[in-house]
């Protein structure tokens, strides 16, 4: 097994170099492509082989260190260039520039006059720039302390895919709990796209995963209280771990008001934010992202034939989400890793916004528990930059 993940690893390895050396890759998307095909079939020929011997073996040491001295290689091999495919990290830099200034950036877009001082030749690069912050607090408190030390969105990328390298770690430590070789890691840690969303463009969407990692780690540790707390933070990233709160619920109601309380709580920054989105500003980068914005849709496609109006599409699939949510989680009261796949796999296919990088939210949780549904969607999904401006 350890002469197979060597190859395995130096292949990806030599696909991060490939796209390191491609930057800006929506310059030369054809080739990306061709490179992306490659190495997604190295990924799944990775996960043919861990499945022939799932369980830990007497160089497990070995595979951990090998796993992880490539997958920091490819990380820091894609950091070093500038954001690609998608330039969300230009717009982390802003933000936490904006924050540290004193300024409020769920008021002010990057395109308001006040702002003009604060602008640098990066910034061209900031998408949407009529629009104001979307992110919650505890991403923004991320971007600041970035932009503390340094404006260049290289760092940004830097700090996230540090993040995604961590849970890599933690991804091992949970398989073994459950019995399984920690080199199931590697189907993650040597991700194409894994690689690409996360240390090429440097989405903040690795700081929420190592928040649900963390999370699921310490639930499992019997330090619940914790975990709920650390759950509600990752909330405090991006929204998607709200779906925790049926299973919390359904597991121990007072684990379920700690969380929803710590969100709320956390939440209170970003009021303006939630306040103009309200209003329906048309600065609002909230009321945009919630009422305006297609991407990928399934569902919500096949609805739109069905329900004329945007906002009743949104509100049927939120509720039908929610419906499910319940008795998915008594079918998984004893597995939170369980309930998170298929939980995040319903609100994809609910979701009018589905980008590459989101279907690698369920990933970590489709090898804790085992999804072929999300292994597969998250080796065919980066093929979507045929069709989309990222």
């Amino acid at each position: 097994m350890t002469r197979f993940l060597l190859r395995a690893g130096l292949a990806s390895a030599l696909g991060a170099v490939s796209l390191a050396l491609l930057a800006p890759l929506v310059d030369h998307v054809p080739v990306f492509l061709c490179v992306l095909a490659l190495w997604t079939a190295v990924s799944w020929l990775t996960w043919r082989r861990l499945a022939e011997e799932p369980f830990p073996g007497t160089d497990e040491g070995d595979r951990m260190t090998l796993i992880l001295v490539i997958a920091a290689f490819c990380r820091l091999a894609l950091v070093l260039v500038a954001p690609t495919p998608s330039t969300d990290a230009f717009r982390y830099s802003w933000e936490g520039r904006v924050a540290n200034a004193g300024l409020n950036p769920y008021r002010l877009p990057p395109s308001s006059p006040r702002l003009a001082l604060l602008r640098l030749a990066q910034d061209e690069g900031i998408n949407n720039q009529g629009l104001t912050a979307i992110y919650p607090p505890v991403a923004l408190a991320a971007f600041r302390a970035v932009a503390a030390v340094t404006a260049d969105a290289r760092a940004q990328k830097a700090l996230f895919s540090l993040c995604d390298l961590l849970a890599c770690v933690l991804l091992m430590r949970l398989l073994r709990r459950r019995g399984l070789s920690a080199a199931w890691a590697a189907v993650y840690a040597w991700h194409p796209l894994v690689l690409v969303e996360f240390s090429a463009a440097g989405h903040l969407d690795s700081l929420m995963i190592l928040g649900l990692l963390a999370g699921l780690d310490l639930w499992e540790s019997g330090r619940r209280e914790l975990g709920a707390v650390t759950w509600a933070a990752a909330t405090l990233v991006k929204v998607v771990p709200i779906l925790l709160l049926s299973w919390l619920l359904l597991r121990r109601p007072r684990y379920a008001a700690l969380f929803l309380a710590v969100v709320i709580v956390g939440s209170l920054p970003a009021a303006s934010g939630f306040v103009a989105a309200l209003r329906a500003a048309p600065e609002s980068g909230i009321a945009a992202f919630a009422s305006d914005w297609l991407a990928n849709p399934s569902l919500y496609a096949v609805l739109s034939t069905l329900v004329e109006s945007p906002a009743a599409r949104r509100l049927i699939l939120v509720v039908a989400v929610g419906a499910f949510s319940l008795p998915w989680a008594r079918r998984c009261s004893n597995d939170a890793a369980r309930y998170l796949c298929g939980m995040i796999l319903a609100i994809l296919l609910a979701s009018p916004v589905v980008q590459p990088w989101y279907v690698l939210w369920a990933l970590p949780f489709a090898l804790l528990a085992p999804s072929p549904t999300a292994l597969a969607w998250s080796w065919i999904v980066g093929f979507m930059y045929f069709a989309i401006d990222p």
